[in-house]
């Protein structure tokens, strides 16, 4: 059984020889606590004040005596390290060990704060402990909010990853070619980003960017929950590319219908004209025996036709933290890339510590969930996209003005004005009980564009498809159906 130990070895058998580079990013996840042993955490510290001295140089082993010999360590603890060094000196440890050991680290150093956490809780429950100001802490819900507290940490830790660096003069051909990447997008039809699928909405934000926080703003069912679904959908099926989507207040089997209704609306199943399989009669378990077998074509069709993206529907569990929201992205982005991820919704999400406010823990929870979007996958970015519900008194205000204001957003806190890079919202007719209806969508804020305060659509809420006001109740989307003739 590989052991705490002998990845440390392989961590720093692969930096010694190296020097800076993998130092470099070891550092950004490691801390001297990952080495459990007191040698090799003792020769994790020399390696990184010599980095910081000589700029990144190889650590010799003059160098190690040398570091010893100054904080006066007898001869034998310097003879100790020296062995030691030797040894990983001559062991071989490429870069893909490197990264393996690295994150072996980590995973146990959660295990053994995971382990602390419980015994800690376990103490505070049944005898309880002095805190910092020497006051007995003691209870099962002083133990609970312990537990969450140090959870909470273990996740963030899990959850560090690179970022990208360096010399902006030496990139050149590298922002070329992303620029032509980009041209070539826009000329071929398409946006640069993860579009919504409403043409009129895509136009004016051309899509979702890596590192862009989203939100989605408007009253109780005005189709928030359907614009998630469309955007998902649209992801996946039309571009092609992979969604984590995180549900906090609707259950995972309704988010797959109405993903399903979504997609029955392609114009080669022909199903109603275009108009899809509602998601109701495929809740309530009404389809006729022809609807089953549209059904069945439907889910055959979004299961096995290559071209689609992953879409990993999440149900979040109860009590959940963007800590939990982090490492749960972050161990699927190991599986497959991710390129969107859905938080429905964040409000709901409880902040990574008890705050005084609510309003505390509304701007902690978006500022981690920027924090997120920009950060993942090694500093590349990903769009993070939420809906965010506003008061009936926000609701009524714009009913009168025809449009959301700022204020609306902010009620909760500031934050959610401040800290996204897109505010999209919705204004449905109030109290609307139709199947279709029109909706004004208005790009409230966006960092790198314009803003449009009336863009026109109909949204169907059995299907969760939104469409422009003038144009054919379907997608315009063509694509090969597999299992149709």
């Amino acid at each position: 059984m590989t052991t705490a130990q002998d990845h440390a070895d392989i961590v720093l058998a692969a930096i010694i020889p190296d020097g800076g580079k993998l130092l470099e990013i070891a550092q950004r996840h490691l801390t001297p606590d990952h080495f459990t042993e007191r040698t090799r955490r003792g020769l994790w510290l020399i390696l990184e004040r010599y980095a910081e001295v000589t700029g990144g140089a190889v650590v010799t082993r003059q160098a190690v005596q040398d570091a010893l010999g100054q904080n006066h360590y007898d001869a034998g603890t310097i003879a100790l390290y020296t062995e030691t060094y030797d040894l990983l000196a001559d062991a071989d440890a490429d870069e893909a060990a490197f990264r393996w050991s690295l994150d072996r680290l980590r995973d146990l150093a959660a295990e053994r704060a995971t382990g602390e956490a419980i015994t800690g809780g376990m103490e505070i429950l049944t005898r309880g402990v002095q805190d910092e100001a020497g006051e007995l802490v003691r209870g099962h819900v002083e133990a609970r909010n312990h537990v969450l507290g140090k959870f909470a940490e273990i996740d963030r830790s899990l959850a560090m990853q690179d970022a990208p660096e360096g010399n902006m003069r030496v990139e050149g051909r590298e922002m070329l070619t992303d620029y032509a990447e980009r041209e070539a997008l826009r000329l071929s039809g398409h946006y640069t980003g993860i579009e919504y699928g409403i043409p009129v909405l895509d136009e004016k934000v051309n899509g979702l960017q890596p590192g862009e926080l989203v939100l989605l703003v408007g009253f109780t069912n005005e189709g928030k929950t359907h614009l998630v679904v469309q955007l998902a959908w649209n992801a996946a099926v039309v571009q092609g590319r992979n969604v984590v989507l995180l549900t906090t207040e609707t259950v995972r089997n309704q988010v797959r219908r109405r993903l399903l209704a979504r997609h029955s609306c392609l114009p080669g199943f022909n199903i109603d004209g275009g108009n899809g399989i509602n998601s109701r009669a495929i809740k309530n378990g009404t389809l006729t025996d022809s609807g089953k077998r549209q059904l069945a074509t439907v889910v055959d069709d979004f299961t096995r036709n290559p071209g689609y993206g992953t879409v990993w529907i999440s149900q979040v569990p109860a009590m959940a933290s963007m800590g939990y929201v982090e490492t749960k992205c972050a161990r699927l982005n190991r599986q497959f890339p991710v390129d969107l991820i859905i938080l429905d919704y964040l409000a709901l999400l409880r902040a990574d510590r008890k705050r005084n406010t609510d309003r505390e823990e509304y701007a902690n929870n978006l500022k981690r969930a920027k924090q997120l979007a920009t950060t993942f996958n090694d500093g590349n970015g990903v769009p993070f996209a939420s809906p965010w519900q506003v008061s009936r008194p926000a609701r009524v205000e714009a009913e009168k003005v025809g449009y959301y204001t700022s204020s609306a957003v902010t009620s909760e806190t500031a934050e959610a004005s401040n800290t996204p890079d897109q505010i999209i919202s919705l204004l449905a007719p109030l109290d609307n009980e139709a199947r279709v209806a029109p909706v004004r969508l208005q790009v409230m804020k966006h960092r790198d564009g314009e803003r449009a305060n009336s863009l026109h659509v109909s949204v169907d809420y059995a299907t969760s498809r939104f469409f422009g006001e003038d144009t054919p109740t379907r997608s315009a989307l063509d694509v090969a159906i597999i299992g149709l003739d």
